[in-house]
């Protein structure tokens, strides 16, 4: 089984996430790969990037790919930047029939454990549904600002990720003044450069989220935990692996074999490098 999320795909036009670094070539070879294996791909969401484009461009740009993923047989949860893709799946007649394998988080036995998929957002506490609608507001506009500038703003991977988290970070702020947390931090951060702020901030958010994995682990809900969502490949013991994405300067992905062993690797033109990122638990 092979593990890939956070692809971001757009309708092709040059800011599109996919079109930038030679990612298509890429992806191409690793589901040629994936074929090879004979294996089945799974994709935990954020597939698309439907926060910025239509889904009606998206389809039409990517149905070769759309095609070659069901194929595949794909099994697809989607995320926060592509939850509109469950309208399409629950359609009377499917866009296309890779959303017929369309999910919402599952949970299935492989080897002696039982492996929770899901994107990761579920337990995110910064994703709310007013958070959604104003990333998809800072989309539209930002989109709008491009095509009237005649520019690609938005083609630079840390740019297109200000602008999609910048409703995170707004509710970040209003946590951190009506939760009153102490002003020792608030001092500290104040005194920091803001791109500090935003590597601490996106720690502590880490931390929380493998807290709540971990809870629910404690708790009986499944052994291991599969997911993406923070674009951080990299393992947290033997219990939470994290397919990271494809929109920095690696690609990633998790192999799972029959036994439940799971390795985290990077792919590029010379194929699968292992990856053993350690997250701190």
């Amino acid at each position: 089984m092979f593990v890939i999320s956070d692809l971001h795909i757009g309708d092709g036009s040059p800011k599109d996430n996919l079109c930038q670094a030679g990612r298509e070539t890429l992806l191409d070879g690793f589901l040629d790969h994936v074929e090879r294996q004979r294996g089945q791909l799974v994709i935990v969401g954020d597939l698309f990037e439907l926060l910025r484009y239509p889904a009606e461009r998206i389809l039409t740009r990517r149905r070769p790919l759309l095609d070659r993923l069901a194929h595949l047989d794909s099994l697809y949860i989607p995320g926060n930047h592509d939850e509109a893709a469950v309208e399409l799946a629950n359609a009377n007649r499917p866009a296309h029939p890779f959303f017929a394998r369309t999910s919402t988080a599952f949970t299935r036995t492989i080897g002696p454990k039982r492996f929770k998929f899901m994107h990761g957002h579920e337990v995110d506490p910064l994703i709310t549904p007013g958070i959604q609608t104003l990333g998809r507001l800072l989309g539209a506009v930002g989109t709008r600002l491009e095509f009237r500038s005649g520019a690609c703003l938005l083609s630079n991977d840390g740019v297109t990720e200000i602008l999609m988290e910048a409703g995170e970070q707004l509710l970040r702020v209003w946590q951190l003044l009506t939760a009153g947390l102490n002003r020792a931090a608030h001092e500290c951060c104040s005194l920091m450069p803001p791109e500090q702020v935003t590597s601490v901030s996106r720690r502590i958010r880490t931390q929380r989220m493998l807290n709540r994995y971990c809870q629910d682990k404690q708790h009986g809900l499944y052994d291991v935990a599969i997911v993406g969502h923070t674009h951080k490949a990299g393992a947290a013991g033997d219990w939470y692996f994290n397919s990271g994405s494809w929109t920095g300067n690696t690609n990633n992905f998790l192999r799972i074999s029959p036994a439940g062993e799971v390795a985290v690797f990077d792919w590029s033109h010379y194929g699968p490098q292992r990856n053993d990122t350690i997250l701190a638990a």
